[in-house]
């Protein structure tokens, strides 16, 4: 799925119109990276919380929006390893049979290496505007992504 990387806002230019081209494809990008409906529901709408805050500021929103929800991604997976850590050793958690083994891999990578691969192949991002996204380097994002992918090899094979 690609979500324009136009600058420009839909035709009309208002913050409805930019919700309802952009909710759908925001959610799924925030999906891929926390492997949760519920959880990337609610980045979702923190992320158009914040676009509406700053609206007659931002002038690319859908850039704003993938990095808002890319940043807010990796809070909650720091949030959700944080709980785990916290929680009692003793309860034994059952992992949900739908999922296959490659999902299983791809959600143990760290968050960069997973939030690199799901811009690059969920979204078909460039390099470049995946540094941005992420703020960090290109040579950071390249590694992330050579890194992300010996991982999962490694583990599927």
């Amino acid at each position: 799925m690609q979500i324009p990387a136009s600058p420009a806002a839909p035709s009309d230019g208002s913050f409805e119109a930019v919700f309802e081209e952009y909710r759908l494809p925001m959610v799924r990008l925030a999906h891929v990276i926390v492997g949760s409906n519920e959880v990337a529901e609610e980045v979702v709408q923190e992320a158009f919380v914040r676009l509406h805050r700053r609206w007659d500021d931002v002038r690319n929103p859908p850039g704003f929006l993938r990095t808002v929800v890319t940043n807010l991604c990796r809070t909650e997976i720091r949030r959700s390893r944080l709980a785990i850590l916290r929680s009692s050793p003793a309860i034994d958690s059952v992992s949900d049979p739908e999922l296959d083994e490659t999902w299983a891999a791809v959600c143990r990578l760290p968050f960069r290496q997973r939030a690199v691969l799901a811009l690059r192949y969920y979204l078909d991002l460039p390099e470049a505007e995946i540094a941005q996204i992420l703020d960090c380097r290109l040579g950071t994002v390249k590694s992330a992504h050579h890194r992300g992918i010996a991982k999962l090899r490694e583990e599927l094979s």
